[in-house]
């Protein structure tokens, strides 16, 4: 995927703006446009779904804190790691896992709000495998509320590596943890030469595959 400029972001871009406008306009409550980005109310809605905002890579921690101080509820998929430098200090740092994008629940008509505020906020994402409306303009794609639940648990329980891959994924069994910080999740177990990985997916326009690694006997058939 080409996240960037060119005739084509601008374009895209441009129907985003557009479609938007149709949303709030057909929309019976709200018309304040900008003014709702400011004043906060993206947390306590109705309707609330998790889209992808593609952004400007390196960017998605001040862009997480600039939306959270506006009342979102925003999600970076990202992992608390310990570094040590050559001067023996230590230092805990956040590393982002999917560089470029960010996630955030609110309604789909403020999604322009948020692109017409924040200019590192490029576009929300879309989903390819839906139908088009009636313009040719495709809806936008959301996390369902369960998959974003078992993201969030994965990054903050797991103790090993974490990959992201929207390679096709042919599960071999449904398993459940048996043990550990972990213990209770269920996912797909897979194994790629001598490394065992529990697996889930998460819908993003495109599916991508989250892969955990674990040990084979930490786990047992569901």
């Amino acid at each position: 995927m080409v996240i960037g400029g060119g005739k084509n972001f601008k374009k895209e871009r441009s129907d985003t703006v557009s479609y938007m406008s149709d949303v709030i306009q057909s929309s019976d409550t709200d018309k304040m446009g900008l003014n709702v980005l400011h004043k906060g109310s993206g947390v306590a809605v109705r309707n609330a779904k998790w889209y992808i905002a593609e952004c400007k890579p390196t960017r998605e921690l001040s862009i997480r804190a600039c939306l959270q101080k506006a009342g979102y509820e925003v999600y970076v998929a990202s992992r608390k790691e310990t570094h040590i430098y050559k001067s023996r200090n230590r230092r805990e740092v956040e590393r982002v896992l999917l560089s470029g994008r960010i996630f955030v629940r609110t309604e789909e008509r403020k999604l322009m709000d948020i692109l017409l505020a924040y200019s590192s906020v490029w576009r929300f994402q879309k989903n390819r495998a839906a139908k088009p409306n009636a313009n040719g303009i495709l809806p936008y794609a959301f996390v369902p509320e369960d998959q974003m639940q078992q993201l969030q648990f994965v990054l903050k329980e797991s103790t090993t590596p974490v990959i992201f891959s929207v390679e096709d994924f042919h599960p071999n069994q449904e398993v459940q943890i048996i043990r550990g910080p972990m213990a209770g999740f269920r996912g797909w177990f897979t194994k790629k030469g001598h490394t065992a990985y529990i697996v889930i997916r998460v819908e993003m326009g495109q599916t991508n595959y989250v892969f955990s690694e674990i040990l084979a006997e930490d786990v047992q058939p569901v």
